[in-house]
C-alpha cells in the first residue's frame, strides 16, 4: 500500500502517536483505548470568576448620583478641563492633517494626563492599552506605561478600615511588623504584620477610603461621555459602542474592589493550579478577610526579572519561565479560569524555587468555545489561512456577520507575512499582535471582554519571561501545547482545527 492510499484515520492515528510522548501520556492523562485525553477531576470543575457582593449597575449609579448634582458637577469639572483640551489638540491636528506625525506626542500627553485623574481613570487607561481595535499603537505602547501607583492614605485611615471591617480594635487581632505599608496602589495599600493569635506572618491588604465611591462617581461621568462620543463616532462611519466598553469596565473593577471576591478567586485558583508542580499559591486568611480588607499568607522571595539573583541562588530562570508559561497556557486554554494580570510584582520565586503568584483582583474566565476559537486561531496563523481565520473572527462576533472580510484578508496578508514567515521559535507575540491591532484599528472589530484579557496577559507574560530569560518567545512555548491539544483532545472543533493542520 503505498502513501497516497493512507486513509486520513491512519493518518490521524499516526500523528498522535507521534505526540503522545510529548503530551500527555507521562501524566497518565492518555485513554489508551483511544488516545484521546481523559476528563481529569480539575477539567470537570466548573470554577468561574468570583462575583462581588455588590455588582456594578449603571442605572442605579446614574439614579444615586443624578440626584447629587454637587457631587458630580464638580468631579465633571476636573475631567472635562483636561480632556477636552486634550480632545481639541488632536482634532486640531486631524484639521491640519498632522495627526499621525503628531500621534506619538499626543499619546505620550494622554497618558501623563491619566496618570494624574485617580484609580478609576488609570484603570481605565490600562485597559485601552490592550485595546488595539480602539487606539492605535503609538496610544497603546504609551498607556501600558501607565502606573498604578498613588502615594499611600495614612496609617491612621488604614486603621480605621481595619477595625471597621472587622468590628474590633485592629491591634487585637495584627501587629504591624513596619508600621507603613511596604507597597500602595490606586485601590489599596499592603502592610507586613503578625497574627497576635499565633504568630504567623501576613500581608495585611487595606483599601483606599471612598474608594468604591469615587470609582463609582467616574464611571457615571466616563459613562455618560461615552454616549456622545459614540454617537460622535457613528457619524465618522466608526460604529463603537463605548458605552457597553466602560459596561464591561465597570464589571471588571467592581470584582477587583471587592477583596471577599478576591479570596474566592485565589482559592478558586489554588484548587485548580497549586498541585502543578514548582506553583505555589499562598493561603488567604477567609475569616479575616472582608469587602475592604484581605489578609493572606506572607511569602518572601525574590522577583521572576531577577535574573542575576536568581543564578546566585542556584535557580535556573529559564525553569522558572517554563513553569509560569505552562501554568499560564493551562489557566487560559484548558480550565479557562486565569490570572489576567500576571507582572513582575505578581509573581516571586520561593527559596525552594517554587513559583509563587500573588494578587488575585484581575482574574478572567475563558468559555470553553472560546479557548477552541483562540487555538484555532493560533492554527489559521500558522497555516497562513487569514481567510479562515477572518471567517473564524467572524463567528466569535469579533466583526459584524454582514461584513465583507475580503479587504480584512487582503490587510492580514499584507500585515503579517515578515512576522509569520519566521519561524515559530522566531515568533514574538508582540509583533504580531501588533500587526493584528493595525488590522483592527482599520476595520470595525469589536472584542469581548475575554479576548482583551488574554492579549494583555500573554503580553505581560512575555514581556516578564523575556527579562528573566532573553531567548523566550511565548509563541514558541505556546505552540506545541496547542498541538498536543489538537492531538489528544476530542471536542469537535479541536478535532475539526487538526484535521486542517494536518491536510
Amino acid at each position: 500500500m503505498n502513501s497516497s492510499s493512507i486513509s486520513a484515520s491512519d493518518r490521524l492515528t499516526k500523528a498522535r502517536e507521534r505526540l503522545k510522548v510529548a503530551t500527555f501520556e507521562s501524566f497518565g492523562l492518555v485513554d489508551e483505548t483511544n488516545g484521546l485525553r481523559k476528563e481529569t477531576r480539575v477539567r470537570e470543575l466548573i470554577l468561574k470568576v468570583a462575583e462581588p457582593e455588590v455588582k456594578y449597575d449603571a442605572v442605579k449609579l446614574e439614579e444615586g448620583l443624578f440626584k447629587q448634582p454637587g457631587t458630580w458637577l464638580f468631579r465633571n469639572v476636573q475631567l472635562f478641563i483636561p480632556l477636552t483640551r486634550f480632545t481639541l489638540s488632536v482634532l486640531s491636528d486631524i484639521y491640519l492633517k498632522k495627526e499621525r506625525k503628531n500621534r506619538k506626542m499626543r499619546a505620550r500627553e494622554l497618558m501623563l494626563l491619566i496618570s494624574n485623574l485617580g484609580p478609576a481613570i488609570i484603570k481605565a487607561g490600562q485597559a485601552l492599552a490592550s485595546r488595539p481595535d480602539l487606539l492605535p499603537k503609538e496610544y497603546l505602547d504609551e498607556l501600558q506605561k501607565l502606573q498604578d501607583r498613588l502615594p499611600p492614605f495614612s496609617n491612621i485611615e488604614a486603621h480605621n478600615v481595619i477595625s471597621d471591617e472587622l468590628g474590633r480594635p485592629w491591634d487585637e487581632v495584627f501587629e504591624f511588623i513596619k508600621p507603613d505599608p511596604i507597597a500602595a496602589a490606586s485601590i489599596g495599600q499592603v502592610y507586613k504584620a503578625k497574627l497576635k493569635s499565633n504568630g504567623h506572618t501576613v500581608a495585611v491588604k487595606v483599601q483606599r477610603p471612598g474608594c468604591e465611591d469615587t470609582i463609582s462617581l467616574d464611571l457615571y461621568i466616563l459613562r455618560w461621555y461615552s454616549s456622545w462620543f459614540t454617537k460622535a463616532l457613528t457619524t465618522l462611519g466608526r460604529n463603537v459602542n463605548l458605552v457597553s466598553i466602560i459596561d464591561d469596565f465597570g464589571e471588571l473593577i467592581f470584582r477587583e474592589i471587592d477583596y471577599r471576591a478576591e479570596m474566592v478567586n485565589c482559592q478558586r485558583f489554588a484548587e485548580l493550579y497549586a498541585n502543578i508542580p514548582g506553583v505555589y499559591v499562598p493561603k488567604v486568611y477567609d475569616q479575616l478577610t472582608k469587602k475592604r480588607l484581605l489578609t493572606m499568607e506572607w511569602v518572601d522571595g525574590l522577583k521572576v526579572v531577577d535574573r542575576t539573583k536568581l543564578l546566585d541562588k542556584g535557580i535556573n530562570p529559564s525553569k522558572i519561565v517554563d513553569t509560569l508559561v505552562q501554568c499560564s497556557l493551562r489557566q487560559m486554554l484548558e480550565n479557562g479560569l486565569f490570572h489576567a494580570d500576571p507582572h513582575a510584582g505578581n509573581l516571586l520565586v520561593m527559596e525552594n524555587g517554587n513559583l509563587c503568584f500573588l494578587d488575585f483582583g484581575m482574574v478572567s474566565y475563558v468559555e470553553a468555545n472560546q479557548r477552541y476559537g483562540i487555538m484555532e486561531a493560533v492554527v489559521h496563523l500558522v497555516n497562513r489561512d487569514f481567510k479562515s481565520l477572518a471567517n473564524l473572527y467572524k463567528r466569535l462576533g469579533f466583526i459584524p456577520s454582514e461584513q465583507d472580510t475580503s479587504p480584512i484578508v487582503t490587510a492580514l496578508e499584507k500585515a503579517l507575512p515578515d512576522v509569520l514567515n519566521a519561524s515559530v521559535s522566531e515568533f514574538n507575540f508582540k509583533n504580531v499582535i501588533n500587526k493584528l491591532g493595525d488590522v483592527m484599528y482599520t476595520f470595525p472589530f469589536s472584542l469581548p471582554p475575554y479576548y482583551i484579557a488574554i492579549i494583555r496577559c500573554l503580553g505581560v507574560l512575555e514581556g516578564v519571561a523575556i527579562q528573566a530569560d532573553p531567548q523566550f518567545r511565548i509563541i514558541s512555548d505556546a505552540y506545541p501545547y496547542i498541538a498536543s491539544r489538537l492531538l489528544t483532545d476530542s471536542s469537535p472543533e479541536l478535532q475539526k482545527a487538526l484535521q486542517q493542520l494536518v491536510f
